[in-house]
């Protein structure tokens, strides 16, 4: 009887490596080796995953510079916003401001009152410019969509639901109500037996 030939593991054993069952090496019994060209594409396959992961991660990264870039850009928008509409409020201060100093050097009340005017003028005519402009509604029918009723005030002179005065003035920007105007509205007046 021949004897096998002696095998070495590696690790200086005499064939232990030859006589461990291939389960014991985690290798399934049936399992067949893979050919040059099976080797060669799951190689390949592995560094098109590889390309592909650095691809995303470039994406991922451009996504976040974006993200970064539109969030910076809207806080600037927001506040050339802010600043469009305060330099019109700054102007009217400095005419509010004018009109008070005129009045106190002059004692002349009609000065002041003269001032705040034309600074009222001038804040309504920098809004208009920025597509602001006041709700009216003095004689008309009372409007749920830009009106607040606060007051009703029963007449026969009027239709009820007219307004009859504007109580503090209501803005709009476009098709857009910035604030409601709070007005004054015509209610039925009671006959003289005291029905409605």
């Amino acid at each position: 009887m021949a004897k096998a030939p002696k095998t070495t593991d590696g690790a200086g054993g005499d064939g232990d490596a030859a006589r461990i069952s291939p389960e014991a090496r985690g290798v399934a019994p049936d399992a067949r080796l893979l050919g040059p060209d099976e080797l060669h594409a799951l190689l390949s396959s592995g560094a098109e995953l590889e390309e592909t992961k650095t691809r995303l991660l470039r994406v991922q990264a451009d996504l976040e510079n974006f993200r970064r870039r539109e969030a910076q850009e809207r806080r600037r928008a927001e506040e050339d916003g802010a600043d469009r509409v305060l330099a019109p409020v700054l102007d009217a201060l400095d005419t509010f401001t004018r009109a008070v100093q005129s009045a106190e050097a002059k004692g002349d009340m009609k000065v002041l009152l003269d001032g705040l005017n034309l600074a009222f003028r001038e804040l309504e005519r920098r809004l208009g410019e920025a597509g602001v402009t006041r709700i009216e509604g003095v004689g008309q029918a009372f409007d749920p969509a830009t009106q607040a009723a606060l007051l009703q005030e029963p007449t026969a002179a009027h239709p009820p639901m007219t307004v009859l005065q504007v109580l503090s003035h209501g803005w709009r920007r476009g098709g857009r109500v910035l604030r409601p105007a709070q007005v004054k509205v015509a209610a039925p007046k009671p006959d003289a037996e005291g029905k409605g």
